[in-house]
């Protein structure tokens, strides 16, 4: 039985937690807040006995085998890199860091002390990501990619009425790329691999973060879109697109509403039933790779995770 510290109390945790009871071979054991009322009442909610204030507290807890973090991006590294050294397992929300040398170090310490360290990224331990990649023979060869993830944020509101939350602060990490563009970027480099070379264009907002932007992939034999926003809606799919047609995806970020379209004009549908909570593959994938006495997974691997904060990390900093 993997047990897990959670550090936050968020929407997202919710949803972890939830997909946690629904997986065998785990559980949550531990909740950390910086506020122990809302942390005791976030961990009644779960049926979580023990709640932590500060994270020291919490990696000393023998009972923890595995920390979940999902506070805010530019906390990530610091929480992390305490738990490898605590010699916890660590998953760790997306970006999982927003520069390479913090990356690279957290990966020297899980290497160092034989623990996991792995991306939540979500698409890509979901069981359509697969097949899509084992049905791109049948568009022909690939030419373009577009990947997309554009959704307008309530707390664009707030920043326009003064008020800068995490998501829109610099020293957060925060922006469209680093939040919700991470998506399709990660999505094109897990599979298509590396590109040879990358080109990006960013709408910065007044606190200095990005609301929106694009990013230009060139490989041998194709080039990638990959578009972001948090100051607009998406209204149509994303392609990827083949000399023999193209497949088509609705969400990029949760890999549904899979189609094939032909260039004659046929069309077939792609995928299988899905977790109603699809944080549960990433899990299950986290926990396989615990189990098999690995300290990388095998689908979110460091290669693409490292590759990914390189793109983010020079575009951030453009």
């Amino acid at each position: 039985m993997i047990k897990f510290g959670i550090i936050g109390t968020s929407s997202i945790s919710e949803k972890f937690i939830d997909a946690l009871q629904n997986t065998n071979g785990c559980k949550a054991s531990a909740i950390l807040s910086r506020d122990e009322n809302k942390g005791k009442n976030f961990a009644e909610k779960f049926g979580v006995t023990k709640v932590y204030t500060e994270l020291k507290k919490m990696l000393e807890d023998i009972e923890i085998d595995a920390i979940y973090i999902a506070s805010p991006n530019g906390k990530h590294f610091e929480q992390a890199k305490l738990s490898l050294e605590a010699k916890k397992n660590v998953i760790c929300e997306k970006p999982i860091v927003p520069t390479v040398k913090e990356f690279d170090i957290l990966k020297d310490i899980a290497l160092r002390n034989s623990v996991v360290l792995m991306e939540a990224m979500r698409p890509t331990t979901n069981p359509n990501f697969k097949i899509i990649k084992e049905n791109l023979d049948k568009i022909g060869v690939v030419r373009q990619v577009m990947l997309k993830y554009c959704q307008y944020s309530s707390r664009y509101d707030k920043l326009k009425s003064g008020e800068i939350t995490n998501i829109f602060d610099k020293s957060m990490a925060g922006g469209a790329l680093y939040d919700i563009g991470v998506y399709p970027l990660y999505f094109t480099l897990a599979m298509f691999g590396e590109p040879k070379n990358y080109i990006g264009s960013n709408y910065l907002l007044s606190t200095g973060v990005d609301g929106c932007g694009t990013l230009l992939l060139n490989y041998d034999d194709k080039v990638a879109v990959v578009s972001y926003s948090k100051i607009t809606d998406e209204k149509t799919p994303s392609e990827i697109i083949g000399e023999k047609g193209s497949i088509v995806i609705d969400k990029v970020s949760s890999v549904k509403g899979i189609t094939i379209k032909y260039r004659d004009g046929k069309e077939e549908i792609l995928g299988t039933t899905l977790y109603e909570n699809d944080m549960r593959y990433e899990i299950e994938e986290f926990i396989k790779t615990i189990n098999s006495k690995k300290v990388e997974s095998e689908l979110n691997n460091f290669t693409v995770s490292r590759k990914c904060v390189e793109i983010m990390e020079a575009l951030a900093n453009k």
